[in-house]
């Protein structure tokens, strides 16, 4: 899933996440985002950073993988104010939260599409890791794609990695 036989991206597997995360933080945070052209993680500048990432399993019978919405602090503690309506200049545990609940939303309205077209995704709930500069590693072996955002305070992402499950072989 996400991926042809040749290797080249499966916009529409990916466009329901992109879709998600606009309407997203458009409705919670009163935020425009803009999308760029989705890569694999192994070409991105090395200048990505992250420190907190709401990290969510995907399973259905076709496939298994996760799914990732990986911010750097500034751009967090700016979507996090804004959906909170306060300003914040520390991520505590209590908004670290907020970053498995947006991932939850964006998750939702991706998966009620997918599964639309026959994808059949499960439940998942999203857990958070935190740091600084921490590094993301999917459940799954295969590439892993990033859908890169950015916002008036700067870029965030989406990292998805997907592979066959044993019902698809």
């Amino acid at each position: 899933m996400g991926q042809t036989e040749a290797g080249k991206l499966d916009v529409q597997f990916f466009k329901p996440f992109i879709d998600g995360t606009r309407h997203t933080l458009k409705v919670q945070c009163s935020i425009e985002i803009k999308h760029g052209k989705p890569f694999f993680k192994a070409q991105a500048p090395q200048s990505m950073t992250i420190d907190i990432a709401g990290v969510l399993g995907l399973t259905s019978p076709a496939f298994r993988g996760s799914v990732s919405l990986c911010f750097p602090k500034a751009v967090f503690l700016d979507v996090m104010s804004k959906m909170l309506g306060d300003t914040f200049t520390d991520i505590t545990d209590e908004m670290a939260d907020g970053a498995a609940e947006l991932l939850n939303i964006i998750f939702g309205q991706a998966k009620r599409v997918l599964n639309e077209q026959g994808y059949a995704l499960e439940k998942a709930i999203p857990t958070v890791i935190r740091g600084t500069n921490i590094q993301t590693r999917q459940l799954s072996e295969a590439p892993t794609v990033i859908l890169p955002f950015s916002t008036d305070a700067g870029e965030f992402y989406i990292e998805i990695a997907t592979e066959s499950g044993p019902e698809s072989n």
